[in-house]
């Protein structure tokens, strides 16, 4: 069986995706701050959404892990589960679902994007390829590898890849937001910063125990139809859950689907074919 996560956050500052609305990280001494403070209190804040895509695939002999209050001691990955989204036996659908969604999001029409939303409510996914996709749909990693899809590109990603939407993005953000062994995303939320006001999407592969898990920023709040598209892919053996990113404080939280899949903590939602936003 395999579980999809969604872990989500919106309407963060520049100022949280940065890391500085942790207390440590400010600098608490100047009155410059408190001027800069209610300056841009004042004034329109931008947001950013940001989407964590994992997985875990149990082992073929197991249907779930038993529901218990205490982690099993000493145990941190049970014999034969896979973890990651790339690892999980529906990767292939995922892969396809997600990237119809994202192409048609990032061609910014929005009457496309609410007729997906409504199809994927009827549990219908539509059938793409490269010739039919959403026009303008294309993708390029920050060296300017194009893709036509988002499913053609995930399909041969390593961990620390990035992608970026639109046939081309401004070059010298696209050299400064690359990743090495030192960095992490926080220490590029500047060029990030840059091209999501410009109106593309940006998707790093995170390494994961077993391939990688998808790592998504954007401007747009997506958690709507990503929630119509977890319903859609819902049979029985696959179990989706979307989670509030705030509530994920600790990695015992993360693989929660390992300890408490059955009662999962306050925060985290299964989506069942009767859930409903509103």
């Amino acid at each position: 069986m395999d579980i999809l996560k969604v872990i989500f956050e919106h309407d963060m500052t520049l100022e949280h995706l940065s890391g500085q609305d942790n207390p440590r990280n400010r600098n608490k001494s100047s009155e410059l701050d408190r001027d800069q403070a209610l300056a841009e209190f004042l004034s329109p804040q931008k947001t950013y959404s940001r989407y964590y895509l994992s997985g875990t695939r149990f082992a073929d002999h197991a249907t779930g892990i038993p529901d218990r209050q205490q982690e099993p001691a000493g145990q941190q990955e049970p014999a034969g589960h896979r973890f990651g989204l790339s690892a999980l036996t529906s990767w292939p659908l995922i892969r396809h679902l997600f990237g119809l969604i994202l192409d048609t999001a990032a061609t910014g029409k929005n009457a496309d994007l609410k007729q997906l939303e409504t199809n994927l409510k009827h549990g219908k996914i539509p059938e793409t390829d490269a010739a039919s996709g959403p026009p303008g749909s294309a993708w390029h990693q920050p060296d300017g590898k194009p893709f036509r899809q988002l499913s053609d590109a995930l399909t041969g990603l390593a961990p620390g890849d990035i992608l970026i939407s639109g046939e081309h993005s401004d070059p010298e953000l696209g050299k400064k937001i690359v990743l090495d062994e030192r960095t992490g995303v926080r220490e590029r939320f500047e060029p990030l910063t840059g091209l999501l006001d410009q109106g593309h999407f940006v998707i790093f592969t995170e390494k994961a125990h077993h391939g990688y898990d998808l790592h998504l920023f954007s401007r747009q709040n997506l958690y709507e139809i990503l929630f119509s598209g977890c319903q859609a892919v819902l049979d029985p053996g696959l179990r989706c859950f979307t989670i509030n990113g705030k509530r994920v404080g600790s990695e015992r939280h993360f693989y929660f689907e390992t300890w408490t899949l059955d009662r999962p903590p306050h925060g985290f939602q299964e989506v069942t074919p009767e859930s409903r936003l509103r």
